[in-house]
């Protein structure tokens, strides 16, 4: 993903300056991203995340309240 920032304290952190961050950590409800940029800088790299996320795995990434379940694993 662009802008990658490295592990920071243990989580994934892209971009990582101060007016501008992501950060990931693995919840029990699935992962969590925490951003501090811009709504259009935000849509369109989360865009990019799903459309990654979902060819890296081979199937469908996206938000629980938009439909999207987490598949389960034998």
């Amino acid at each position: 993903m662009p802008y990658w920032n490295g592990y920071i304290d243990g989580c994934p952190q892209w971009y990582g300056t101060d007016d501008r961050v992501i950060e990931a950590s693995a919840e029990p409800s699935g992962l969590q991203l925490y951003a501090k940029l811009s709504d259009e800088e935000w849509n369109r790299w989360f865009e990019l995340f799903k459309q990654k996320a979902t060819a890296a795995l081979g199937y469908p990434v996206g938000e629980p309240e938009d439909g999207f379940e987490f598949p389960l694993l034998p």
